[in-house]
């Protein structure tokens, strides 16, 4: 058996305030004995067939008669492998084409995102959560998760590992991202076909910046403070397991050194080495200091969607959302996001058109000095994170491009963070 989730077509933009008791309408879940398919050649036109007339997305005298695909992202390795699915069917429904996207085969990063949960967590987001937030979302066909998901036990786990010495937790570290079983996972999503995607490697505009800014803004504040959703095992703070972080941290940070050398100068390498000594305690204290809300975790040009230069369709890529300062979010998509030559008065004003929306969102307990205080302090944290992409495969060319041009970038955001 495995729990399937039906999403009532997850409108493009949801605007219901996420009340703190928030439950699963009985509605929306669903018991029903069915493969989950493994591999994007399994998504066949009678599994889809089957599929879409039990969420009621085509009616029953309606059948996929044909399918093609192609590949998405190809090359860049990270935890999804993604396929657009062009539809053929003998019913009167407009659907043609949709997302279909499972778990990747990448082994390292496989295993990394099943240690992470993220694979339940983004089924559970586009059931549990996406519908109650103030973010442009693609609409969700079918989202399904096997029964062998069992995130609350790997969440258990990973607390009472938490308590173990620092060198067991970078072996038991190592051994889990090569030996974890990956249960079965799949969402058909809203075919964007007709928006822009984001793209990292080139970079946005101010202008642009100052657009994802405002989405982020209005999503942050309707989790901000008593707004937020209670925590559950999917739904945590990064400030959970500060020790398993920072294990992953030292297992990856010599490889990430070694290419961080030739990219970054010697400020941003002082830095780097300073995170070794201070990163789990300043997870802990940035947590414990700055307001909570929702935020998305990988908020990033490849995961966006435009109409035009300054009109956002829709936020993707839900596989990490986590309870945490919204900082994180500001900081990730700004290093990840502006061109290296963007001045840091540049970024001041990009962080001032966050605040402003941020205020007209209701959040009125937050000030813009607290935020550049805390966007500061973000970027060390991120820096700590962003030692384990050493560990990951990010294939060839253009997931090169961008691991390239993440360093570069970070490296330009790192001259405001003091030595």
């Amino acid at each position: 058996m495995l729990r399937f989730y039906c999403l009532k077509l997850v409108p493009a933009m949801c605007s219901t305030r996420f009340a703190p008791d928030h439950v699963v309408p009985d509605d929306y879940l669903y018991r029903m004995s069915q493969h989950i398919p493994t591999a994007l050649d399994a998504v066949t036109a009678d599994w889809l067939t089957r599929t879409l007339r039990t969420t009621g997305v085509i009616g029953a005298d309606t059948t996929i008669t044909a399918t093609s695909q192609m590949l998405l992202g190809v090359g860049e390795g990270f935890m999804g492998e993604i396929a657009r699915v062009s539809l053929s069917h003998d019913g009167s429904e407009p659907l043609n084409s949709l997302i279909a996207k499972i778990p990747t085969t990448v082994p390292e990063n496989r295993g990394a995102g099943q240690m992470l949960g993220v694979y339940e967590r983004e089924v559970r987001a586009y059931v549990e959560l996406l519908p109650n937030v103030d973010v442009p979302v693609p609409m969700a066909y079918a989202a399904l998760l096997s029964d062998g998901a069992t995130g609350a036990v790997d969440l258990a786990r990973m607390v009472k590992a938490d308590r173990l010495p620092i060198w067991l937790l970078r072996i038991l570290v190592r051994r889990e991202q090569k030996t974890a079983e990956v249960p079965p996972a799949i969402l058909l999503l809203e075919d964007l076909h007709d928006a822009v995607p984001g793209d990292q490697v080139a970079g946005c505009s101010s202008e642009r910046a100052a657009a994802v800014l405002r989405v982020a803004a209005r999503f942050h504040g309707s989790t901000w403070g008593r707004r937020a959703p209670g925590r559950q095992h999917w739904l945590t703070g990064g400030d959970i397991v500060p020790r398993l972080f920072h294990a992953a941290h030292l297992n990856s940070r010599k490889g990430f050194r070694v290419h961080a050398q030739t990219r970054m100068s010697p400020h941003s390498l002082g830095v780097l080495h300073s995170i070794t000594r201070s990163g789990r305690a300043r997870i802990t204290d940035l947590h414990e200091r700055a307001p909570r809300c929702v935020v998305h975790g990988d908020l990033r040009l490849d995961n966006l969607f435009f109409d035009s230069e300054t009109d956002v369709r829709a936020v993707i890529d839900w596989q990490i959302p986590n309870l945490g300062p919204a900082v994180l979010d500001i900081g990730y998509f700004l290093v990840s996001s502006l061109d290296a030559g963007v001045s840091e008065p540049e970024v001041d004003d990009l962080l001032g058109v966050y605040h402003d929306e941020l205020v007209t969102s209701g959040v009125t307990d937050y000030s813009f000095a607290q935020l550049q205080a805390d966007y500061t302090e973000g970027l060390l944290l991120l820096l700590h994170r962003a030692t384990s992409f050493d560990s990951m495969d990010f294939g060839e060319e253009r997931g090169r491009a961008l691991l390239d041009t993440w360093v570069d970038r970070f490296d330009a955001r790192l001259a405001r963070v003091p030595a």
